[in-house]
């Protein structure tokens, strides 16, 4: 065992690295602490940087089948008036998670991995051995933390590193809908106080949905479901919105409160131990990615452990750390600002996105998706 590299965690980021490893020929176990790889009933957006590293994989097109593409952005009012409309400069699709984990773990062989493995220790010396509450244990050269903002990983590593509570709670949800023209390839997102409303198409069929607010305004009583607390609080918005709510089933309203891990770490890693995508840098969902950036450190560590293990976990850190803190900041400060209970406030937030150019728009999505650092990993 104490060749291979170990991978803790088989959400998207962790098989990312697992598939990534294999191509390159590398040797390695990934556990996963579920009986069977799964993800959450929610979608995801999958802009143009993943998709190509997917298409580095050989997994592109089968994701892109599995999706629905996202030609557009509408930002409006709670009303659905718009405030601004402009295309996407590169390719996006709508995506459910469990699919991509579906495409990816079909790829791996079933030898290179161990589900029902639950961590319970780490001892990270010259090697590192991981310990799980099975009582089995295994020893690496490396091992690779994917285990998300929770991550158990970080916790025996950097136990000084704290998840930062945004204060805002969301509501996920997947809904049977008509995607007429109006809603096909379109991401609308709705504003109003200290509410949002987000939804766009997973399918030719299905409409993905995210509603946000603030938490100090909620306040759910007991004796109704969530899923009457949310047709109550966002009654007042457009009918489409109030009849999503009304076709999503209860059991298919998930529920978190957004976080993130704010951006002054020093390492991403420690002796023979690194980590890659949310437990390390969770960021919260304004700019939709999370995903994408795991996705991104997975394909970038994978390439640097092959052209040099010595200095690997530094090359790694050095290609990626700018990029995500600008993602981590720009997230946080657009979550902040589109919830107000300041009526001046709320004034300006329509008018900024009414006004404000497409193109600033459309830059800072092409800044995001920007993987041309990756040429200095294939060319070596």
């Amino acid at each position: 065992m104490k060749n291979k590299i170990g991978i803790i965690g088989g959400g998207i980021g962790g098989l990312t690295t697992a598939l990534t490893l294999k191509r390159n020929n590398l040797d390695f176990k990934l556990f996963e602490k579920s009986t069977e790889f799964k993800e959450v009933g929610a979608g995801i957006g999958m802009s143009s940087n993943a998709l190509k590293i997917f298409d580095k994989l050989q997994i592109g097109d089968k994701l892109r089948k599995k999706g629905h593409l996202i030609k557009r952005t509408i930002l409006a009012t709670e009303k659905l008036k718009t405030l601004k409309e402009f295309p996407f400069p590169d390719e996006l699709y709508c995506i459910h998670r469990a699919d991509i984990i579906d495409v990816i773990s079909n790829e791996l062989d079933k030898s290179s991995y161990e589900l029902n493995k639950e961590l319970i220790s780490i001892e990270n010396n010259e090697t590192v051995k991981v310990n799980f509450k099975d009582t089995t244990s295994f020893e690496f050269n490396t091992l690779i933390a994917a285990d998300g903002i929770n991550s158990n990983s970080r916790k025996a590593i950097f136990p000084e590193i704290k998840i930062r509570k945004a204060n805002q709670v969301i509501w996920r949800g997947i809904t049977d809908f008509d995607i007429n023209s109006d809603l096909k390839h379109t991401y609308h997102e709705l504003f109003e106080g200290t509410l949002r409303f987000l939804f766009l198409p997973i399918s030719d069929t299905k409409i993905f949905w995210l509603a946000v607010q603030d938490k100090k305004n909620f306040k759910k009583d007991a004796s109704i479901s969530l899923k009457e607390y949310l047709l109550e609080t966002y009654k007042n918005f457009d009918s489409k919105i109030v009849n999503m709510l009304h076709k999503t089933a209860e059991s298919d309203i998930l529920e978190n409160e957004l976080a993130d891990i704010k951006p002054n770490y020093k390492n991403w890693y420690k002796n023979n131990t690194v980590f890659i995508g949310d437990s390390i840098h969770a960021t919260t969902p304004n700019l939709a990615q999370g995903g994408c950036q795991a996705i991104e450190d997975a394909y970038t560590l994978g390439l640097c452990l092959k052209n040099n293990r010595k200095t690997a976990f530094a090359d790694y850190q050095k290609l990626r750390i700018k990029k995500v803190t600008y993602i981590v900041k720009q997230s946080w400060m657009i979550g902040k600002m589109s919830l107000t209970n300041n009526r001046f406030k709320k004034n300006f937030l329509l008018l900024m996105l009414k006004y404000l150019p497409k193109k600033q728009y459309q830059n800072r999505f092409k800044r995001v998706v920007n993987i041309d650092y990756l040429k200095k990993l294939e060319n070596v």
